[in-house]
């Protein structure tokens, strides 16, 4: 068998200068077709960049009428009328809780302590 292209031999410039060079050529090989993939893909996803933003902008525009909405609503079904009887259920509410939590309060003590709080 021969293997004469396997013995080493002497190791020239111009081997040297001839293999950087093919590195040289074979990075720019890889840097030109990454460089097509990455164009072949940015037109591919343009069109979505772009209905992204639209949806973006219509999300935007929803925000904008339901804020406006709210203020209309506000300003004429929300009167100060309203906002008092809301206050005062609010008010009755509170006292109500409060009287259920003091009887409650007294039973327990009583049912611990036998007597009558006082």
């Amino acid at each position: 068998m021969d293997t004469s292209f396997l013995s080493p031999g002497p190791i020239t410039w111009a081997h040297v200068v001839a293999f950087a060079l093919f590195l040289v050529g074979l990075g720019k090989l890889v840097d030109w077709i990454t460089g097509k993939l990455r164009a072949g893909t940015k037109d591919a996803v343009s069109p979505l960049t772009i209905d992204m933003a639209a949806v973006k902008i219509q999300i935007a525009a929803q925000t904008e009428a339901l804020h406006n909405f709210k203020v209309e609503v506000a300003r004429t079904y929300v009167t100060g009328d309203v906002i008092s009887r809301l206050e005062h259920r609010i008010d009755d509410m509170v006292t109500s809780v409060r009287q259920e939590m003091k009887e409650t309060r007294d039973m327990m003590l009583k049912a611990i302590t036998g007597r009558p709080p006082g």
